[in-house]
């Protein structure tokens, strides 16, 4: 027995739902050899997915697809944001030399504060954060602990784009709980990385599709 099907039973008095999050998960730590097992994971972007994980006194683990088959699917993915949006996390904004701001969203002991840019817009709401433009944010994830972005509102945007850029790989590189050291765009809940590697050289770099390059643009263009 799972120790969700456990936490399912009638008899014990407890919700059974209680201790289940919506969490981002690095495509990385899934093994390859046991990525059938997890077909329920939904690619989010680039090198990342979105799973549901049991949080337990000894550990944090992605549920399976055989958990996933124990408890009805809808009151599973339902209970599993909602704990993900009550999870509490601290705000805070950096004002950067150049005029840019960088608005993060982290706690230390928290694993789920990255998990925050699954439900984005809410979570910022919650949090008393900026108000989130149409035009979307830049953002990185680079672990479990951080989720630091950028409202695309004014001129600093390449400011932004390199602070957070060196934030990312840092933080992805010193860990823990490494998710990813990307710069990604979000806008109306789609992800999408805008950092590219270089195989060869090992180095990445900036590359925005024509839809952001145009955004970046025009904020420079109009507030120059």
């Amino acid at each position: 027995m799972s120790d969700l099907s456990a936490r399912t039973d009638h008899g014990s008095g407890q919700n059974p739902l209680r201790s289940v999050y919506l969490r981002l998960v690095a495509e990385e730590s899934i093994p390859e050899e046991a990525r059938g097992q997890f077909s329920y994971l939904q690619p989010v972007a680039t090198d990342l997915l979105a799973g549901i994980v049991l949080d337990s006194p000894d550990n944090v683990r992605v549920l399976s697809d055989r958990d996933v088959a124990l408890v009805e699917w809808d009151a599973l993915a339902a209970a599993a944001r909602a704990n993900l949006l009550s999870e509490p996390v601290n705000y805070d904004s950096l004002d950067l030399p150049g005029g840019a701001v960088i608005h993060i969203l982290g706690h230390p002991e928290s694993v789920f504060a990255a998990s925050k840019v699954l439900v984005f817009d809410e979570a910022v709401r919650a949090a008393d954060g900026p108000e989130i433009p149409d035009e979307g944010v830049l953002l990185v994830v680079p672990n479990r602990h951080n989720l630091a972005f950028y409202p695309l509102t004014d001129k600093h945007v390449a400011e932004a784009v390199n602070a957070l850029a060196q934030f990312g790989q840092g933080a992805y590189e010193d860990g823990p709980g490494r998710l990813s050291p990307r710069v990604f765009w979000w806008r109306a809940g789609t992800l999408t990385s805008i950092t590219l590697f270089d195989q060869e050289s090992r180095t990445m770099r900036i590359s925005p599709p024509d839809d952001l390059t145009t955004i970046m643009r025009r904020l420079v263009g109009a507030t120059s």
